[in-house]
């Protein structure tokens, strides 16, 4: 989601918003957009699907060029390209001119092993508000072992240089971010990420624990408790250091009472938050696949029927349809499963709240959402 402040202190954005909530109302605007423009990548990653020859049909890009203009002119604000990886689609520059010409404020995610020279000045001609990469450790050994290629941290580090270098040409705004993907084999690098993170100019680090029902992957609990005692202090260190916020979910992203460790040791990394809370999410936010299938977030992606489909259909007329109209009616009721495995909303979720005031109860288990539930990662 994006704008929340923004919402929560207009009342001619947050009282269509309560109203939507409170008496089904279908949604006068849209907010922001995630899109996944391909399920293509050049790395084999332990925790992603991704990567293994997975190449299906994507949506073309005289269509999405369309369907950005439509997001616009709906009130979105923001877009995210992710991928597979966006750097695999020779019109991915093309595409982010294209979301910067209609107003959206652009943010991207890339594992940037494929941004040469000519690329990232192509990138960095459409002056993007953020680009965030992917460092899972703090050496290319445990960066490789995580992302599977060998060469691929070089590379990654190379390009973060590059897109400084253009930024600071150009006298660009783009901030930098890197992802680290927090998990057994590469946790206790955190610190060192950090560190490295900032020597190539990038202004965040944002801890990830690994979504994955692999036991093998997640933190127990007894690693929790060391990463908060042991780890965590050297994070905020670090993180000091470098200029980084200070957030409580920067410094510990498992939490710390036993309740949030207990649940973030079984990847419910929103710590039963969804039990007693609505999220906001269908109201504001919709993630669009590669093939133009349209769901809820990236967290349902697969997970639950597409809500529409932008082969067929427009933006506004699958945002305000039937299907996701059903979806906020029984997520009133239930919430989906997957969102007590996502941690990605909670901040924008707990500040609405505040500004809206309880939604309608949801109900008990006896009514949970009956949709089929795959086992497919973001």
């Amino acid at each position: 989601m994006y704008d929340v402040a923004a919402i929560a202190e207009t009342a001619a954005l947050r009282e269509p918003l309560r109203a939507s909530v409170s008496e089904g109302v279908a949604p006068t605007y849209l907010r922001s957009v995630k899109i996944k423009l391909t399920a293509r990548c050049n790395l084999t990653c332990v925790m992603c699907r991704y990567g293994r020859g997975f190449a299906p049909p994507e949506l073309d890009e005289e269509r999405w060029r369309g369907a950005l203009g439509e997001m616009a002119a709906l009130g979105c604000r923001k877009v995210h390209f992710s991928g597979g990886e966006v750097l695999v689609r020779p019109d991915f520059e093309r595409l982010v001119g294209r979301a910067v010409e209609v107003g959206l404020k652009v943010t991207l995610t890339s594992n940037l092993t494929l941004l040469g020279r000519a690329r990232a000045k192509a990138l960095m001609r459409h002056d993007p508000s953020s680009i965030s990469t992917s460092l899972d450790g703090a050496t290319s050994k445990t960066h490789e072992r995580i992302r599977g290629i060998p060469g691929s941290f070089k590379r990654t580090l190379r390009a973060l240089e590059r897109l400084v270098a253009e930024r600071e040409r150009r006298r660009g705004r783009t901030r930098l971010r890197v992802n680290f993907v927090m998990m057994r084999r590469n946790f206790d690098e955190y610190p060192d990420v950090v560190r490295l993170a900032a020597e190539h100019g990038a202004s965040d680090v944002v801890p990830m624990p690994v979504d994955s029902r692999r036991d093998e992957l997640r933190l127990s609990k007894q690693l929790i408790r060391h990463y908060n005692e042991h780890v965590a202090p050297r994070v905020a260190e670090a993180r000091a250091r470098a200029g980084m916020p200070l957030s409580e979910r920067a410094l510990h992203p498992f939490g710390r009472d036993p309740d949030e460790l207990s649940a973030s040791a079984l990847g419910r990394y929103a710590a039963d938050y969804y039990q007693d809370h609505l999220c906001y999410a269908p109201y504001l936010h919709l993630f669009a696949a590669w093939d133009g299938k349209i769901y809820l977030c990236c967290m349902t992606n697969g997970r639950i029927e597409p809500l529409g489909d932008l082969r067929q259909e427009g933006v506004r007329e699958i945002f305000v349809g039937e299907p996701f109209q059903r979806l906020r009616a029984e997520m009133l009721r239930a919430r989906l499963p997957s969102c007590h495995a996502c941690d990605m909303f909670l901040d924008e979720n707990q500040a609405l709240a505040a500004a809206l005031g309880p939604p309608p109860a949801p109900a008990t288990a006896r009514r949970r959402l009956a949709l089929a539930v795959l086992p497919m990662g973001r």
